[in-house]
């Protein structure tokens, strides 16, 4: 049977999540403490593939219907499934209970006192309805919950393994990490009875190994060669199938064996070998989650859905790409449901599996597939969804693009409507309409780093700063660090006449219309601009009369670049001010050339 969707109610911070649609594989996005576990261990809690997980506890219970619920006749449901039947699925139905017996689609509920209720799309005799209601409980898919993964040890002391398995406590080693050691054991070909078998032989001849008689001498060695052959084997294909999914470098694994110890060694690309431990934590996760789903999802997982709480949480943002691609090939044969809060683990291409949790006004969670949320809650839950398709935009665009860093979104602002200007009008040369610039709005303190990440071939992109004393230090600072090279690179409004700043280079006129409400309401009537003098100079000495707002330039530019938009076919003046424009965005694209 595939999972559909489901929907659950009266759990935890559910009181109604609604219906969640579901594909082979599917993301649900959430900010932390928005319900993301609270779903997963529901839908977790309809039928647990280990029985030993199938119990519902009054921590299940919303706190704030806790009584009324208690109270009731009878609890409530607080999962709904729905699944559609496979064709094996439909055959094992019309075998069993008659070819009249045939729907595409059943609904499976569990209510918190534990019972189950099976709901079919057409009537079903009653002769045979609880016969069918237990063949579809049982042969539905049972689903394997995960939040801990149990990073393996580089060091494995095998005689004692045996009896750490079967041991419970604080003492031994954690379940999570028992469970991944036995799987690594399976995938090197040591089965529990040869462990059984040879663990006391190896640790004896350990301690022993001189006053060994000459049949013990053989067995022992007879053994260790089995076991050096089994691990050379295991560290060739462990590096074979590790390196399909993890592409952050080329590992090679080796499990070196001496006197009962397992170690595990990874040399890197760059020939450097080392203890497993000593190598990133992300980088033990994925081998560790590598181990489990390969191995378990082909030994074990026949009719199971994985469920995965904040997987891949220690990884670098480009591993967990290579996550989701390994998401993929697994939900071939079992789907998956993740929960993220990860722009990495969402790609863009993607996004139609993606589900979004968040809390409503009340503090209830709330889910939904609409990707375009207006409640405050459900914006801020988006975050790590508009910064995927972001990322898949800037790669795109500022790949044959020119970038232009630019200290200020007052910058930005007047750039970005002189660029569209010029390319409407046609006042353009060939290599703006091929690579146009692209404006990135940069901290003073973080240009260095900007311009380094968007660097291509060693070669920087541009820094546009305003021509006064303030930027000229932050010229020279650059010129003399990152750009001591392509000092060319840092241009400024003087590069192009007797400018300061990009409101210069508009017409004076123009702010008097757009903007000169706004000004006489800071200055009063008496206010005047002066063509000869640099703008925003003027506004600064006018400080003493009354403070600026600080937002006072974006605040403007906003109000002007509105107000060219609307009237650009009127103004005259436009036409011979982007005469000095295309002077500006003739140098940045000169100067990134070189």
């Amino acid at each position: 049977m595939i999972l559909t969707r489901f929907r659950v109610q009266n759990f935890r911070s559910f009181i109604d999540s609604g219906w969640i649609e579901c594909l082979n594989v599917t993301a649900i996005a959430g900010v932390n403490e928005a319900g993301k576990s609270n779903l997963l261990r529901a839908l977790w809690k309809l039928k647990p593939a280990f029985r030993s997980d199938n119990k519902i506890t009054h921590n299940d219970l919303p706190i704030d219907c806790f009584d009324k619920i208690m109270d009731a006749e009878e609890m409530p449901i607080f999962i709904t499934a729905e699944f559609k039947l496979r064709p094996y699925d439909k055959e094992l139905i019309a075998k069993k209970f008659g070819s009249a017996v045939n729907f595409d689609y059943v609904t499976v509920s569990r209510y918190l006192s534990g019972k189950y209720k099976v709901d079919y799309p057409k009537k079903i005799d009653d002769g045979i309805r609880n016969k069918l209601d237990d063949f579809i409980i049982k042969n539905m898919p049972g689903f394997i919950y995960y939040s801990n993964y149990g990073n393996l040890d580089s060091n494995i002391y095998l005689p004692q393994m045996l009896a750490k398995f079967n041991k419970s406590g604080v003492n031994t080693i954690s379940k999570s990490k028992r469970r991944t050691v036995k799987l690594l054991l399976m995938y090197i070909g040591i089965t529990p009875e040869m462990l059984a078998c040879d663990a006391p032989v190896l640790e004896q001849a350990s301690k022993t190994q001189l006053r060994l008689t000459a049949d013990q001498l053989h067995e022992l060695l007879v053994k260790q060669e089995r076991y050096k052959k089994l691990f050379k084997e295991a560290g060739e294909r462990l590096s074979r199938e590790f390196n399909q999914w993890w592409h952050q470098g080329k590992y090679k694994f080796e499990f070196a064996f001496d006197n009962g110890n397992l170690t595990i060694f990874v040399t890197d690309a760059e020939g450097i070998r080392a203890p497993l431990d000593e190598r990133s934590v992300g980088m033990q996760w994925f081998l560790s989650f590598f181990l489990v789903f390969t191995l378990e999802s082909q030994l074990f997982y026949t009719n199971t859905i994985m469920l995965l709480d904040e997987s891949g949480a220690t990884l670098h943002g480009l591993a967990q790409r290579d996550l989701v691609d390994f998401f993929d090939e697994l939900s071939k044969t079992n789907q998956i449901i993740y929960s993220t809060h990860s722009s990495f683990m969402l790609p863009a291409e993607h996004l139609n599996r993606t589900r979004i949790v968040y809390k409503d006004s009340k503090g209830h969670s709330v889910v939904t597939g609409d990707l375009n949320a207006k409640t405050n809650a459900g914006k801020s839950a988006l975050i790590p969804i508009t910064t995927a398709v972001n990322l898949q935009v800037s790669n795109a665009v500022l790949k044959d693009c020119t970038p232009v860093i630019v200290l200020s979104e007052v910058d930005n602002i007047y750039l970005n409507m002189m660029k569209s200007y010029l390319i409407e009008n046609n006042m353009v040369s060939p290599e703006l309409v091929m690579a146009p610039p692209v404006f990135i709005t940069a901290t003073e303190s973080g240009v260095e780093g900007t311009a380094q990440i968007l660097s291509k071939d060693k070669s920087l992109p541009c820094v546009y700063l305003e021509a006064n004393g303030e930027m000229d230090s932050i010229a020279d600072v650059l010129k003399s660090n990152v750009y001591s090279n392509q000092k060319e690179k840092i241009i400024n409004t003087s590069n192009i006449g007797s400018f300061e700043t990009l409101e210069d280079l508009i017409p004076y006129e123009i702010f008097a219309q757009s903007c000169g409400n706004y000004l006489v309401g800071i200055f009063g009537q008496e206010f005047a601009v002066r063509t000869s003098k640099p703008f925003i100079k003027q506004l600064e000495e006018c400080k003493h009369v009354k403070p600026l707002p600080s937002n006072y330039r974006l605040v403007m530019a906003e109000m002007t670049v509105d107000f060219i938009e609307r009237n650009k076919k009127k103004l005259k003046s436009l036409k011979n001010a982007a005469r000095t424009w295309e002077k500006l965005f003739e140098k940045f694209i000169k100067v990134a050339k070189n």
